[in-house]
């Protein structure tokens, strides 16, 4: 994603692509402006820039505070809760959403979709136009091709999670006889099309290639397959298949990374019972500011503010403005007399690289995703995005993950433990555990099942906080109730209010439509129990 941004000729075609909605006067896209495009490679690229860069808005916003996979993946859970309330975030703080909701609303995914459809569609015969010196490779071409259906892939796994049953479209929308009111597909056809799509992606992948960080390549493929498996919906109507998931954790293990090193997946630790898959201790930072160079890395968003702007993102920033939700009481613990609380406990190395415990405001603001390194010393000294610039309140780029090695690695070790491999299970989640300098995990301490997911999700909360992974480990392992149920009601008594809560009803796990997405078409159907 990076750079390619110059290509300025794919928002000629893209600003029609991806919607659902149809004025009467359209012109159908192989009528106009889509005639004159997809004649060389240089559309090739272009349309592949318009595709992540949709996806890129998508996700981190495409105004302050809309980052959608915040809202999406975190901002349910127990990582985050509202400090300015507005509509959004009051019903997110208290388990009350609605079809009003601004981020109940699916559309952003479909335009990516509708690109990545587009693009599929269009690409293989770009050399049938194209003058001798810009016709495209045949490797050129397959590469972007994995990707096209690689992103349909991660897209509609989005909307899997998040929603359950979606319209399952594969075509774009070329003709003004196309139907756009397609019913809601069952999610285990959602699901089925989400792996026959990455399945393709990844034959069409060139295997052992060094990957671009800010691309869909070999790891990044499998390691969405990996997490597809894992996934389990509330109704049991998707089950988790572990030894897919486990199989597809290998392939992760034998791609390479941005660096060219090959993850390898070696269960040999180091003498200090570290991975050396994982970077060291002392370079966890850069995990998150240099990904490029980093040898643990699989695929990011670049978020560049020379292009973009500031990365004013909803409890992600660090920014001093009052975001409408910020890092949660629990995590933090608001008196350092509270040893319980992650950042207040002072053993984990991550937590006071992630939250900036200097601050005396109430906001906690987020340093994760800022350089240098944010960390100096155990229990004093920590730097603030102004204090760390050259120049006080510069904004920095942020390089946010969406797969990344210790996500895998903690995700095969739920795998193992699933699959009876207790042994293997506690020794991947050590790798990640000793690496953020806590003491490692034994077999006499985690003696069941049970006791061993309960400290990968742990674990998992504490690696990846706020990248937008903690709402789907609750779902996918049936957590939400019991970790959600007792804050839900301390933040109901607070209110005033009756302490229902987070309730029994785990349809609640899904989120509504949103009330436009349901107006747009009259073959959806609201997820039950929402109100319209």
């Amino acid at each position: 994603m990076k750079k390619i941004f110059s290509y300025t000729l794919f928002f000629i075609v893209m600003v029609v692509i991806g919607s659902c909605k149809k004025a009467v006067n359209e012109t159908p896209l192989s009528d106009g402006t889509l005639n004159q495009f997809f004649k060389s490679k240089y559309d090739v690229y272009a349309a592949v820039a318009g595709m992540y860069g949709a996806f890129q808005t998508t996700m981190v916003g495409e105004s302050q505070f809309n980052n959608r996979i915040t809202w999406w993946g975190d901002s349910r859970s127990d990582n985050i809760q509202n400090s300015t309330p507005n509509s959004n975030s009051n019903e997110v703080h208290f388990n009350n959403l609605t079809p009003n909701n601004s981020y109940a609303d699916w559309s952003p995914l479909y335009t990516v979709i509708g690109r990545a459809n587009l693009n599929i569609a269009k690409f293989p015969d770009v050399n049938n136009s194209a003058l001798a010196a810009e016709r495209i490779t045949d490797a050129e071409l397959k590469s972007y091709m994995s990707q096209c259906y690689a992103m349909r892939a991660l897209c509609y796994f989005y909307i899997l999670r998040i929603w359950g049953d979606a319209p399952i479209r594969l075509a774009p929308f070329l003709d003004l006889n196309d139907n756009p009111f397609a019913p809601r597909d069952p999610k285990t056809k959602v699901k089925a099309q989400i792996i026959a799509d990455l399945k393709t992606a990844y034959d069409l992948t060139v295997k052992g290639a060094t990957p671009s960080v800010w691309y869909l390549g070999e790891a990044a493929i499998a390691a969405t397959m990996a997490d597809v498996y894992m996934w389990k919906s509330h109704d049991n109507q998707i089950v988790p298949e572990y030894a897919n998931a486990i199989t597809w954790i290998k392939n992760v293990f034998a791609a390479k990374s941005p660096t060219g090193k090959t993850y390898t997946g070696t269960p040999t630790a180091n003498s200090s019972g570290l991975s050396p898959d994982l970077v060291p201790t002392a370079e966890w930072k850069t995990i998150f500011t240099n990904p490029a160079a980093n040898i643990e890395t699989i695929f990011n968003i670049h978020w560049d503010v020379s292009s973009n702007g500031c990365p004013c993102m909803m409890a992600v920033s660090s920014t001093v403005n009052n975001t409408p939700m910020k890092t949660a009481d629990e995590l933090v613990g608001k008196t350092p007399s509270n040893p319980s609380a992650w950042l207040r406990a002072g053993l984990d190395i991550r937590a006071k690289q992630t939250i900036d415990s200097a601050k005396s405001d109430n906001f906690d603001r987020i340093i994760k995703w800022y350089g240098p390194a944010g960390y100096i010393n155990a229990k004093t000294t920590y730097l603030t995005r102004a204090q760390s610039d050259a120049v006080v309140g510069t904004d920095k780029p942020v390089y946010f993950p969406i797969y990344r090695l210790a996500d895998i690695f903690l995700l095969y070790a739920e795998a193992l433990n699933k699959t009876g491999d207790a042994a293997n299970a506690i020794k991947y989640l050590n790798f990640v555990h000793q690496r953020a300098t806590l003491p490692a995990y034994t077999s006499a301490q985690l003696t069941t099942q049970a006791q061993i997911e309960d400290a990968i999700l742990q674990e998992r909360q504490w690696e990846l906080f706020d990248e937008g992974k903690r709402w789907f480990d609750l779902c996918r392992t049936d957590h939400v109730i019991p970790i959600m149920d007792p804050i839900l009601k301390k933040r109901q008594l607070a209110a005033g209010a009756a302490q229902i809560g987070w309730g029994t009803d785990v349809r609640r796990y899904l989120w509504p439509l949103n009330r436009n997405v349901l107006n747009a078409n009259p073959n959806l159907v609201q997820n039950p129990p929402y109100s319209d």
